[in-house]
């Protein structure tokens, strides 16, 4: 769960695979072109004018919340004329697996438009992370701290409609990197600050993609930095029914703040995912 602090005004295997389409908008030309461009040099200027003032963590921080809440960060949510920036979810079809995000395959602008970095500065944090797409692959990268936040990730954009995965037994994270452990977030709401579901694994060290099932039923229920307890209200299992958003962290947290990850050390860190797939056994 992401605790976010700082808030501006401004704007920005042998199964048989069903890979994922998405339609790309037709590109408009109108009359008042002219007039936009004229719109997003001034944003543009405005936004400079911010990155030269501010330190680099608040400004890395305003364009994170912005990229995912929308102009104004998190006080979007309470402008009744904001709307939150979503992307077309993926289409599930059932039988064998399911690619939920084919990176190989996948553009520079489409990576850039429903993945960003989330990072530990939207809470006062110092490390300083970046997600890019290279050579057909996502990779989360850079230096996490321990002293104020402690985690680095790539998050997706919300999707524009919750899928269902409850057919499938979880999602597969191809990938390869430092050894480290990570882990991979789902959401079932659009509300950062409610119950996502988190689960461990040890990123594969080496030169070769390897396939890391996690299962739904390993997922863990947290809110806000806690691991959230069978008898509390908002207790919930992850069955895979309801995914609006996926995230991909190292944090030096495995199931909330009391529960430390072993195998955590602050420095230098990479990650390099090829696909994430739902798949069924």
């Amino acid at each position: 769960t992401i605790m976010r602090a700082l808030s501006f005004t401004t704007h920005p295997t042998g199964s048989k695979t069903s890979l994922l389409k998405r339609q790309r908008p037709s590109s408009l030309v109108s009359r008042s072109k002219s007039s936009s461009d004229k719109t997003l040099i001034k944003a543009g200027f405005f936004d400079d004018v911010l990155d030269s003032l501010l330190p680099k963590p608040m400004s890395d921080a305003r364009k994170q919340m912005e990229y995912f809440d929308g102009p104004g960060g998190m006080l979007a949510k309470i402008n009744p004329l904001s709307k939150k920036p979503t992307i077309e979810a993926p289409q599930v079809r059932l039988g064998g697996s399911q690619v939920l995000f084919d990176f190989s395959t996948m553009d520079q602008q489409t990576f850039q438009s429903e993945f960003g970095a989330l990072n530990d500065n939207v809470m006062g944090g110092r490390s300083d992370a970046m997600t890019i797409l290279n050579g057909g692959k996502a990779v989360l990268k850079g230096m996490t701290e321990d002293q104020f936040g402690g985690f680095a990730s790539m998050k997706s954009r919300d999707f524009d409609k919750a899928i269902n995965l409850k057919e499938f037994d979880g999602v597969s994270v191809r990938c390869k990197g430092d050894g480290k452990r990570y882990k991979l977030i789902l959401y079932d709401t659009d509300d950062a600050f409610n119950v996502a579901f988190h689960k461990t694994f040890e990123c594969p060290n080496g030169d070769n993609f390897e396939d890391v099932k996690l299962y739904f039923k390993d997922f863990k229920p947290v809110q806000r930095g806690r691991l959230v307890e069978e008898n509390e209200s908002e207790y919930r299992l992850c069955d895979g029914s309801k995914v609006l958003a996926v995230q991909l962290m190292l944090s030096k947290f495995s199931y909330g703040m009391d529960d430390k990850n072993t195998n955590y050390r602050p420095g230098t860190f990479e990650i390099e995912v090829e696909r994430m797939e739902a798949f069924k056994d």
